[in-house]
């Protein structure tokens, strides 16, 4: 898998990766920067994988979560698609002049418009709150260790929403590099099948 991930970046001109490729699965996802990729998959499993690009010396933070064989379990689905829409609805708030703690609270009631139950245990993980993470540039955890204060236009950092439950042997990860724009924000690494139908699809694809 990560093979094929260098191959594919190299050959559409990408100088390297921009950092190990992460491949985590089972008894594995509570090690965040797991890459030994030492486990076979099994039917079940549920795969997250962190990987980018290094292009034109620039490198862009990426993460997709999905199941092994193709088919989310009801579990699966519920903690994907959480974190997915709380994705969503980080980058329908972001915007110059916001702070992170200004951010979770609007995307809540995104949420709640939705039909989500955000009174579960599920939304008051702090990793699936604002998605502001380190930012990103020349570096992958370029500068400093992320977003400060009030977000500006030019800014780029990861938008990172992500639960592991270590009992379940479940995690999963939704991951995308974003920059503050005058009016918004802007996803500059788009185009990956990001629903639940979307992935379930593409799976079926030879």
């Amino acid at each position: 898998m990560s093979a094929a991930f260098e191959y594919a970046i190299r050959k559409a001109g990408a100088r390297d990766v921009a950092y190990n490729v992460i491949i985590s699965s089972d008894e594995n996802h509570p090690y965040l920067h797991y890459y030994r990729h030492d486990r076979i998959l099994a039917d079940g499993d549920f795969i997250v994988v962190d990987a980018g690009p290094n292009l034109d010396y620039y490198v862009v933070d990426i993460s997709a979560s999905y199941p092994a064989n193709g088919r989310f379990t009801a579990r699966q689905r519920e903690i994907y698609e959480a974190a997915q829409a709380i994705e969503e609805a980080c980058m329908q708030v972001y915007r110059p002049g916001i702070e992170a703690k200004d951010v979770q609270p609007l995307v809540l009631e995104i949420l709640r418009k939705k039909g989500f139950n955000v009174d579960k245990d599920l939304f008051k993980i702090r990793t699936m709150q604002t998605g502001i993470s380190h930012n990103v540039g020349m570096a992958t955890h370029d500068v400093s260790a992320g977003p400060r204060g009030p977000l500006k236009p030019g800014m780029v950092f990861a938008c990172d929403i992500y639960a592991v439950f270590p009992d379940e042997k479940l995690g999963v990860r939704v991951e995308d590099t974003i920059v503050i724009t005058e009016t918004g924000c802007e996803n500059l690494t788009p185009g990956l099948p990001r629903t639940v139908a979307e992935i379930e699809a593409f799976m079926k694809t030879k």
